[in-house]
């Protein structure tokens, strides 16, 4: 592969884990409306995601259907519904600009699918177990709803009376780690995640959110040994666990499996997750398998045509196959 082309596959794969650029939308709303006009509830969130797959802001609705987020960064992002039984009608795909307030609407229709499923999938954990006290649990589920309206401060507040509470509760240890690393206080979220995992070692969740610390740091073979943990103790394929297993493998330079668990993620149609092809493409490029490499770039813009690295994928093909004609 070309010294051009692979400058461009890195690109593609350092973005989710680079700084967006400085421009951002102070306000930008988001109105979730259905086909059917129907109301929705607080059960509902949107999330958006960001270049690579990543959840990087979610929140609930209000009476008027609409989910408020601010200072996001400019760019492209999916824009998900998620919770009740609510589900995204189209693919979401929204452009941010960057302006003092925006207003965007994402198609959704109603599912009579799982309505965990958006908590299955965050690195947040509902308060579920039976033997917290109730005066603990109504302090984490007040924490909950903070987490959902994107206050960290006050979600770690309310967390730190329930946990001063009931101070075995390791979902409660997770979601304070969580909320930590929200507001960039990595060194209180790895103590707590710590103590969350040291309570609860089949907490999966807490090794997710400690794997995500290790990429901050650079740290991939730690990154790649707690995502391989959390993904032996989830019983189904997760979407966002195997993405960020692939390019931690990728990272640490264990090509073969980073292979592998694209596979699984592709072989799960994950098609959300249609980047796990780029770091496939990566992975073959590293070994020299040029042609395997050009072919998972292919079949990311056939799973995802209209995705957020579609041009950029595009453009690297493009100047493969000129590089190649002009030998």
């Amino acid at each position: 592969m070309t010294d051009r082309l692979i400058a461009v596959v890195l690109l593609l794969l350092g973005t989710s884990f680079a700084q967006f650029g400085s421009e951002v939308v102070a306000r930008l709303r988001v109105r979730v409306a259905f086909a059917d006009h129907a109301p929705c509830d607080s059960s509902t969130h949107v999330v958006l995601t960001g270049a690579m797959g990543f959840a990087l802001a979610q929140g609930s609705v209000n009476g008027e259907c609409i989910a408020e987020f601010f200072d996001v960064p400019a760019g492209r992002y999916r824009v998900s519904v998620n919770g009740g039984d609510a589900t995204n009608a189209d693919d979401g795909n929204v452009e941010v600009n960057s302006v003092i307030n925006q207003d965007l609407e994402v198609r959704a229709k109603h599912t009579e699918s799982d309505a965990s499923h958006w908590a299955k999938g965050a690195v947040f954990v509902s308060v579920r177990d039976l033997g917290v006290p109730s005066n603990a649990a109504k302090e984490f589920e007040k924490a909950n709803r903070l987490i959902g309206k994107q206050d960290w401060t006050k979600a770690t507040e309310r967390l730190d009376k329930g946990l001063a509470i009931y101070p075995k509760y390791a979902a409660g240890f997770n979601n304070l780690g969580a909320a930590y690393s929200h507001m960039g206080k990595n060194a209180q979220a790895r103590e707590v995640l710590l103590r969350a995992i040291a309570l609860d070692d089949r907490l999966a969740p807490a090794y997710v959110n400690l794997g995500r610390l290790c990429f901050l740091e650079k740290d991939y073979a730690g990154a790649e040994s707690f995502l391989t943990k959390a993904q032996s103790l989830t019983p189904a394929a997760n979407a966002d666990q195997l993405l960020l297993l692939a390019y931690a493998q990728l990272s640490d330079q264990h090509l073969d499996q980073a292979l592998a668990t694209s596979r699984q993620g592709h072989l799960a149609q994950f098609n959300q997750h249609a980047f796990l092809h780029l770091v496939a493409a990566r992975a073959y490029e590293l070994q020299h398998k040029i042609a395997d490499s050009v072919a998972e770039l292919q079949t990311y813009l056939r799973e995802d045509p209209n995705g957020i690295q579609a041009d950029k994928v595009k453009q690297a093909l493009a100047t493969l196959h000129a590089q190649t004609a002009a030998r």
